[in-house]
Formats: structure tokens, C-alpha cells, sequence
């Protein structure tokens, strides 16, 4: 009896003060899983109810009481659209006007922002994408789109000079990245004292770019774009720099500071800065000088000393042309001969007669060419490895498998592979001999 009676008091005590845990109306994860955004339908006392919308770390129980990095106290009904636009920022529907919202800050770790969501016009019916029936005749809501490409905050004045530069690098004799080529390195000196500056650099290669200015020169953006790794030095902390490689998949698309896709820059410059391009400097043997000034500042604002050496990742594995002569030094390949095309040949022609090409000790034309063309970089595998990173275009190779020897791992790239295990040949020429 006893025990009844103080239910009953529990429940009467839940009623008049207690918040209830409330029914989840909607969750949705951070890009990065780390936090939950969850609206609840709460109710506090016996007639007090709302919406309450929480941020609270993954794995923390999702109650209307939880602490919360961040919460908002909204009026009951239908949960507010809202979307994540980074791992610690939300962006939610601007409720409507009048509407009584209460907001706290926990923490500060996560920020909310309210933002009126884009109203498509005209109406829609039948099963949407996802397949669930949209009611007829009613508005589509969107979110709203930040853009993907552009420089966040920055603020861009009137009147600015856009400057385009690249072309070749000065070579070094190190690599900096997994493509197989060497790195180049560039000097770009900016002396343009009547308008600010952005610019727009573009390099064949990976390339380590040092920027400097003269004195009444204002630099405001660098964007950057390459097939392969760019590294920007030189520049003071609150210039923004912006690269688009390969490399990070950039979702931007590419340009090119050459003679052959100029088309490419005007678009790109376009869609960062609202403008087209004013000047293109080619850059010749790693140095390049932009700007409407005439003669050369005495001293320069900027700019890197730092060797290209500095930048190489040491625990990398050696790529392209380098990463073959290094698994000849380290006894994992030999360079082949003309012994080791003759025993393919001879090989394949009794296990496929045919098939197998003409001795290249005869003296046919063709033999002797498709001789020279293989010989120029082809290898055998003496023991277990892996295909250099990078063996694409001009670093492709021949490798020849002997039998018993395994067939390296990895990305052979455009190289041709003949194998004698199997006696099968991968590459995109293989048909052709």
C-alpha cells in the first residue's frame, strides 16, 4: 500500500514539474558522426509542451533533459528543416515570424545559425525521389546552398587585379609526392602597387611555389591548381590559399596556366572572384616577376628559403623512374636484355603457336624496333615488391616475371607485365605485339 501510494506521488510530482523524456522526431549525425542533432517533443508539468532541438555528443542518451553542447526551445509541431554545414556547425529554418524560440549555448563547441530555406515555385505530386507521396499543390522547401568553390570570409573590394602565372618549374632532384615525378620549385614575385592582388598559379609538375611582394603590394587570395602537389610558401598567416589537385579531389574542376587551355582560366577565376583574368605571366625556368611596375624592388616582402628538400616525406616509398632505380639498387629487380625478350617469345610460340613474335636476333624491321621500344626501360623481378607509385606515361615499363617469382603488388599503371607464370601479358599494349 505503501509502496502504491508513493507511485502515485511520483507521478503526480512528474506532472506539475518534471520534464518527460520525450519522443525523438528526428536525428541527424554530423559529417564526422562525433555529434547528433535530435529533435524531442517534450512536455513540462501537466500542459506545457514544445520542441526541443539538442546537440549532444554520439553515444549520449537523447532525453529532454541530456546536456547538451547546444539547444534550442522551439513551439510544438513539425521538427525545423536543418542541415550540417561543417562537423561543428548547424544550420536550421529560421522559424516563423513571431515565433517564441530560446536558445542556450552550453559550450560553445557547436554553433546554430537560422536561415530562411529557398521556396521553389509551383507544386508537386506523386512519389518524390526517395519514394515517399508529396501532397499536391503545396510549395517544395530546399535548403539553402553554400558554394562549394570560393574563398570563406573573405571580402573582396571593388577594385582588385587578378594575376595569372605558371609554367615550368626549375627541377630539383627530389620527390614530394607518390606521381613519380621530381618536384619543381618557382619563385613568384608580385610588385603591382596601384590595385590588390589575387592570384592564380598553375604548375606541370608538384611544385614548391615561395611568393614574395614588393612593400605596396597588398596580396589578398592565392589559388593554386595542378595535376599534382603544390606546396605555397612565403606567405604571411592571413592570406588565404586556396589548392585544387588531384591529389584533394577537388570539387572545383582545375585550370591551367598554358599557352593550350588559357580557356580554362577566365571560367575558374569567374566562379572564385566574380571576374576575369587581367594579366598572364608565363614563368620561365622557375622564376616569375607580375605586376604593372617597372624595374625590380630592392627588397622584397616574403618569400621562402626553404629547400625543396625539406618537404619530402622520408617514410615514402620512391616513385616513377626514381622508385625503379631504387628497387635495382636494393636487388628487386635487373635491368632486362634482349635474352630475356627472346625467352618470352620462345616460350609463348610453343605454348601458343602463333602467338609468340619473330626472334628479335633476325633482322627484321619490325623486330628490331619492337626491340628498342621495349628495351628502353624494362626490368626483370628477382624477388617479392611493389610496383613503384606513378608508372604512368613517359614512366612506364616493361616487366618481365620469371617463373617462380611472384608478380609484384600494387599499381603496375600503363607498364606492361609479362608473366611467365602464367604466361599472360596485362597492359594496354600487350594486344598489339
Amino acid at each position: 500500500m505503501k509502496r502504491l501510494l508513493m507511485l502515485c506521488v511520483l507521478g503526480a510530482m512528474a506532472l506539475l514539474g518534471g520534464e518527460s523524456r520525450g519522443a525523438v522526431l528526428q536525428l541527424i549525425p554530423s559529417p564526422d558522426g562525433t555529434y547528433r542533432a535530435i529533435t524531442l517533443d517534450c512536455q513540462k508539468g501537466a500542459s506545457e509542451r514544445f520542441t526541443l532541438l539538442k546537440v549532444v555528443r554520439s553515444g549520449e542518451p537523447a532525453d529532454c533533459e541530456t546536456r547538451a553542447s547546444n539547444q534550442l526551445r522551439l513551439p510544438p509541431g513539425s521538427p525545423p528543416r536543418m542541415v550540417w554545414n561543417s562537423n561543428n556547425s548547424l544550420l536550421v529554418e529560421a522559424p516563423e515570424e513571431g515565433a517564441s524560440v530560446a536558445m542556450d549555448d552550453m559550450d560553445g563547441r557547436v554553433s546554430i545559425s537560422f536561415k530562411q530555406w529557398m521556396i521553389l515555385e509551383g507544386s508537386s505530386s506523386g512519389p518524390s525521389r526517395h519514394g515517399e507521396q508529396l501532397p499536391p499543390g503545396l510549395p517544395i522547401k530546399t535548403p539553402p546552398v553554400a558554394p562549394a568553390c570560393g574563398f570563406r570570409g573573405l571580402s573582396l573590394p571593388t577594385d582588385f587585379a587578378v594575376l595569372a602565372a605558371g609554367g615550368a618549374g626549375k627541377r630539383s632532384a627530389v620527390q614530394i609526392d607518390q606521381s613519380g615525378h621530381v618536384a619543381t620549385t618557382m619563385t613568384v614575385s608580385v610588385d603591382n602597387p596601384g590595385k590588390p592582388v589575387v592570384l592564380m598559379l598553375s604548375a606541370r609538375d608538384p611544385t614548391v611555389w615561395s611568393i614574395r611582394r614588393s612593400q605596396q603590394t597588398t596580396l589578398l587570395a592565392v589559388l593554386v591548381s595542378s595535376s599534382y602537389r603544390q606546396i605555397v610558401a612565403g606567405l604571411d598567416a592571413t592570406t588565404p590559399v586556396t589548392i585544387l589537385t588531384a591529389e584533394n579531389r577537388s570539387a572545383c574542376g582545375f585550370f591551367y596556366v598554358d599557352a593550350d587551355y588559357l580557356e580554362t582560366l577566365n571560367p575558374m577565376a569567374r566562379r572564385f572572384f566574380g571576374r576575369d583574368v587581367d594579366m598572364v605571366y608565363p614563368a620561365h625556368n622557375g622564376e616569375v616577376i607580375l605586376g604593372d611596375a617597372k624595374g625590380t624592388p630592392s627588397n622584397w616582402v616574403g618569400g621562402s628559403d626553404v629547400p625543396v628538400e625539406s618537404y619530402v616525406d622520408k617514410t615514402a616509398p620512391l616513385a616513377g623512374e626514381m622508385g625503379l632505380d631504387d628497387a635495382v639498387r636494393k636487388g628487386l629487380l635487373r635491368r632486362a636484355n634482349i635474352g630475356d625478350l627472346n625467352a618470352w617469345d620462345a616460350q609463348m610460340a610453343r605454348v601458343a603457336p602463333g602467338r609468340g613474335a619473330t626472334s628479335v636476333s633476325g633482322d627484321g624491321r619490325a623486330a628490331r624496333f619492337r626491340s628498342s621500344r621495349m628495351m628502353r626501360n624494362a626490368y626483370v623481378v628477382l624477388r617479392p615488391m611493389t610496383f613503384p607509385a606513378g608508372l604512368y606515361g613517359s614512366n612506364s615499363a616493361v616487366f618481365f616475371v620469371p617463373k617462380g617469382t611472384k608478380r609484384p603488388r600494387g599499381n603496375p599503371g600503363h607498364s606492361e607485365v609479362y608473366d611467365f607464370n602464367d604466361m599472360s601479358c596485362t597492359g594496354s599494349r600487350c594486344h598489339l605485339e
